[in-house]
Formats: C-alpha cells, structure tokens, sequence
C-alpha cells in the first residue's frame, strides 16, 4: 500500500517595505523555485507582499482580493498552492492583515487576522480592522487545512477549533520580531545547525510545540527575515509534527525551507494520543458562555 507524501516548502522572505512590485517579483521567483522541487505548497509569511511597518501607508498598498494584480499568481497556483500575506480592502473600506490561500487559479480561502496586537512595537488596531472567523477549509491537492495568523497563536483556543473543524495540516505565517538576547543556546531540538539569539524565538517554538500536540496536527511555520523601520525579525521558519515535536528549521536568512508531510502521521498520533477525540466541547462552550455572563455582569 503506498503512504500519501506531500512536499510544502515555508518561504521565509524580507520583503521591501512597501513595495508591492517588488514583493510580488519575489513571491512569484520563490514558488516557482519551490514548484521545480517538487512542493505542492508555497507558504510566505504574514503581510509578505507589503512588510510590516507599514502605518499609513495600510491604505495605500490595500487591494481588494479579486484584484487583477494577483492573475500572475493565481496562474502559478495551477503548479503549486500558495499562501500570502496582505492588506485586504474590503467592499465597505475596512482593512484587514490577510493571508489568501490560492490553489488551482482560484482563491481557495482568506484568513483575516483576529488578534491585533498593539502594544510594545506593534500598534495594529490602530490601522486594522479585526476579523471575526477561524475555520479550516478544504484544499484540492492537501486535503482540510487550518490557518491563523501570528498573534492568533497565542490564544490557546485557534488549534483546538481548526482541529475540530476537520484540520490535519495548520499553516503558522507570521511577523515575529527578535526580542530579548539569550546567547548562543540551541534552538529547541533541532540540532546543531539552527541556533537562535532571541526570546521570543523560544517563546514561538514553544507556541508551536504546544499547538501541534494538544491538536495532534502537524504545522507548518513561516516567519520573514529582515528589518522594516528599525524592527529585526528572526526567520526560523520550522516544521512541527503531529506529536509536538520541532524536526527542521531555518535561521535567520532569508531561503525556502522544504519539509515532507505524511497525512498518515496524523493518523497515528491521533490514535496514539486522542487528544481530539477526549475534548468536551460542550462543557467548554458550557463553562466559556458561564464566564462570558460573570464578565459581561462585572463579576470578573
């Protein structure tokens, strides 16, 4: 009987601040180069058509996602899957951190980012509007996939819901910048070829560790490398399996890390350690509606 095994490969790019040609270039040059290696994914980090930094210029670099500045892409998603980052204008000129995900020229799925962080060096909420769905959707050559958006991994619940929903591969793009420095020390287990300088690296492995076990799915992270406006970020895009564990990575520069993903992995472990099985989703949504009531009444 032959195993199902599928190539995705994580884009880890520094985008040029603003600079929506350019960036566009790049998407196109790295997923074809993951595309002649055999990937059926190409995944680029959070916002990686317009960096980061952006502030003011949100509004000048939005594009609304049936924009025919995407046709190139969406042709190259005959080849290879592909998921990206961008602003999003929305018919009633909201504005949205998106991430579309295009597989067969067509526009398979949008994530808008739910959690906005603004605090520190991110002030988001103060150019973003919010989006209000986490839900997986079905994909023609990767089967049901689960995807948020950076700050949305830090909120325990995400995984668990895309889990639910029928996911058995998460897909992690992010803006993760380097903070805090903790000497030369391995970065997680991933050997001695990957090391990481920064905290918050070590917070994130941590991040997709947790996530990837308590769903008993694997997940595919991707975050940018560069600088926008002073703001480093760390790279380290990885790869986790189903069990938690971290088994390949990248450093800081920018490259394509290219991973294998065996859906019969996600078989196994969910047999192995029902997590998914064993969650009571009644008494959460019980005992969050009880909590929600003592907030909403002043009691919390």
């Amino acid at each position: 009987m032959s195993v199902a095994t599928h190539r995705l490969s994580a884009c880890q790019v520094n985008p040029v601040l603003g600079d929506l040609a350019h960036n566009f270039d790049q998407h196109l040059q790295m997923a074809e180069e993951a595309a002649d290696e055999g990937a059926e994914l190409a995944l680029f980090p959070e916002l990686s058509l317009t960096g980061y930094a952006l502030k003011d210029m949100v509004f000048e670099v939005a594009l609304k996602k049936e924009d025919s500045f995407f046709a190139p892409l969406l042709a190259l998603s005959r080849r290879i899957d592909i998921c990206f980052g961008f602003v999003e204008q929305s018919d009633s000129y909201l504005y949205y951190n998106s991430c579309a995900y295009l597989s067969e020229g067509q526009i398979v799925h949008v994530h808008r980012k739910v959690f906005l962080p603004t605090y520190g060096l991110m002030e988001e909420k103060r150019f973003f509007a919010r989006g209000e769905n986490i839900r997986a959707f079905d994909t023609p050559r990767l089967g049901r996939i689960g995807l948020m958006i950076c700050n949305d991994w830090w909120h325990s619940a995400g995984s668990m819901v895309l889990a639910q929903d029928g996911a058995t591969l998460l897909l992690a793009p992010a803006n993760s910048p380097s903070r805090g420095m903790s000497g030369s020390g391995q970065a997680w287990n991933f050997g001695p070829d990957v090391r990481v300088h920064n905290d918050n690296a070590r917070v994130w492995y941590g991040l997709m560790s947790f996530h990837a076990k308590t769903s008993s799915t694997p997940i595919l992270f991707c975050n940018r490398t560069g600088f926008d406006d002073g703001i480093g970020f760390w790279g380290g895009s990885s790869w986790w399996g189903p069990n938690g564990i971290g088994l390949k990575a990248l450093e800081q520069k920018a490259g394509i890390l290219s991973v294998d993903y065996f859906p019969d992995d996600v078989r196994r472990e969910r047999i192995y350690s029902p997590l998914l099985r064993d969650e009571e989703l009644g008494l959460m949504i019980r005992e969050l509606e009880r909590v929600r009531r003592r907030r909403n009444e002043g009691l919390l």
